[in-house]
Formats: structure tokens, C-alpha cells, sequence
């Protein structure tokens, strides 16, 4: 039939993607809850929690199965993208302290915390690409060649 032989080291080459992924979404979500204790309370600190919280989705397919981390990775690159993009407006903007300053007389070391978030995201951004790489390249060693 059509069904890819299993080879006796592709499970253990499979697990490799699926801990890229679990340790990058387990930093991130940390970094977001960190931080949202370290913002005073309000809403900033529900913002970056609800984001930490987020997180934990891009591990929801390895639930399934650890072949599955291709298709968290494909998350995880995904959603740091778009939060790297979403603290960099947050940081940047006007409201929360940019060049305006605003922000920083009103919540101190505030643009210190978002950096260092933006940092975990883009080490994230990072593992999420390895583990696709990696993943890619099980399965192409898994494949029958014609």
C-alpha cells in the first residue's frame, strides 16, 4: 500500500522537532507571565498574560502525536511572528512610550521587559524554524524513494 515504512530510528528523530517546539513555547509563555507580573497591575499585565496563555496553544498538536511537530512548529513560527510584530508596535507606538515618553515616566523599565520578551520571541521564531527544518527533514528520510 502506501503507507511510509517506519524506520527504527525515525521516532527517536521525530522526538527532536517535538522538544525544539515544547521548550520554545514553554519559554515564551514564561516570558509573557514573567512579565506580566512585572508590569503593574492593569491592563498591560492581562494583555501579556493573555499572550502567555496563547502560547501554550502552539503546543496543542503535539497532544496528538509527536509526528505531529511539523504542524506545531508551523504554529510556533507562526504566532511569534505576529507577537515580535505586536510587542514592536507596542514598544513603538506613541501610547505606550516611544518617542513621546509617555509610558516610561508611568510604568519604569517597562520598554526593558518588552525587549527582553521581544528577545525570548525571536529565539523562539528561531526553534520554530529548526524544528521545521528538522521535521522536513524526517520525513523525507522516512519517505520510500522510487
Amino acid at each position: 500500500m502506501d503507507q511510509i515504512p517506519r524506520q527504527p530510528g525515525s521516532l527517536i528523530r521525530a522526538r527532536i522537532p517535538a522538544g525544539i517546539v515544547g521548550t520554545s513555547v514553554t519559554a515564551g509563555a514564561a516570558a509573557h507571565v514573567a512579565a506580566a507580573l512585572t508590569v503593574p497591575a492593569g491592563a498591560m499585565a492581562w494583555w501579556m498574560a493573555a499572550m502567555g496563555a496563547a502560547c501554550l496553544a502552539c503546543a496543542s498538536p503535539l497532544t496528538l502525536r509527536v509526528r505531529c511537530a511539523g504542524r506545531a512548529a508551523g504554529h510556533l513560527l507562526a504566532m511569534s511572528s505576529v507577537m515580535i510584530l505586536i510587542h514592536l508596535m507596542l514598544l513603538v507606538s506613541s501610547g505606550a512610550g516611544g518617542h513621546h515618553g509617555t509610558a516610561a515616566r508611568a510604568a519604569p523599565g517597562h520598554a526593558g521587559s518588552m525587549l527582553a520578551v521581544i528577545a525570548v520571541e525571536l529565539a523562539c521564531l528561531l526553534g520554530a524554524s529548526v524544528a521545521l527544518r528538522l521535521h522536513r527533514r524526517t520525513l523525507s528520510t522516512t519517505k520510500e524513494q522510487p
